[in-house]
């Protein structure tokens, strides 16, 4: 999941003139609430995950609080972040269209796309043009990177699923042939509903995005980013988040989420 260290991004040009700014004290986080291993809430109603774990370090570091809204959905927490309702979102992709709206980090994790498939109904899947003619779902309001958004609008027949959590449903009833989800997204569905021996997972991936922190630009923490990035290259060169990501996939497969 970890990206190497000296990533570099589109975001980088926005970071020249920002500093930390002495107004923010706290950060208001959101994201999803089942996205294993970035961001996800536990049995025990702990909100964790890997991008939770940067966010406390850097915060620890800095002298700031954060207060965790992952119960927020995820539609509403993207509409308060444009507001400044909410400061930063734990975990997204990368599109040009919220990047002219909200703030991009550097990435601190890769999340492979991947195609899932009913085992009594499986298909070749290499590309994206091997889904035309089939239905499928994917979780309502997430985005999955410019080029599979606008393929899917154009050539895809697909409906957005408004619980993810339970997306595997609408595969496993057949009203779609193929659910398109995070790998570890999926997994953790599959392992939380016994559905092991239902499912298939098509390999390879159908694509893979790199994962950010998204923030506010009416949020006094910005000028937090340039320095956040920095923490995220140390971490990903001393072989912390990859440590963390193992930690979250144990979490996830001895079923504490």
């Amino acid at each position: 999941m970890a990206l190497p260290a000296n990533s570099q991004t589109a975001v980088a040009p926005h970071e020249r003139n920002t500093t930390p700014d002495k107004i923010c004290r706290k950060l208001s986080v959101g994201g999803a609430n089942g996205w294993e291993p970035i961001a996800y809430i536990r049995g025990d109603q702990q909100q964790t995950g890997l991008a939770i774990d940067i966010l406390q370090d850097y915060a620890e570091r800095n002298d700031l609080r954060l207060d965790l809204n992952l119960d927020i959905p995820w539609t509403r927490a993207i509409q308060m972040l444009s507001k400044g309702e909410l400061d930063v979102i734990a975990g997204a992709y990368f599109t040009q269209e919220r990047d002219q709206v909200h703030f991009y980090s550097a990435p601190f994790a890769n999340d492979d796309i991947m195609v899932f498939q009913r085992n009594d109904n499986r298909f070749p899947v290499v590309e994206l043009s091997d889904l035309i003619g089939y239905d499928g779902a994917r979780p309502q309001g997430g985005s999955y990177g410019d080029y599979i958004d606008r393929f899917a609008e154009q050539r895809l027949n697909m409906i957005f699923s408004p619980t993810g959590n339970r997306i595997f449903d609408v595969l496993m009833n057949g009203r779609v042939d193929y659910v398109m989800l995070g790998r570890f997204d999926g997994l953790t569905n599959i392992y939380r509903d016994n559905l092991i021996d239902d499912i298939f997972v098509v390999e390879p991936p159908i694509d893979s995005n790199k994962v950010h922190f998204m923030f506010s630009r009416k949020s006094p923490c910005m000028g937090h980013v340039r320095n956040l990035n920095i923490l995220i290259e140390q971490l990903a060169e001393d072989g912390t988040l990859d440590q963390w990501t193992e930690n979250h996939l144990l979490d996830v497969s001895e079923g504490a989420s």
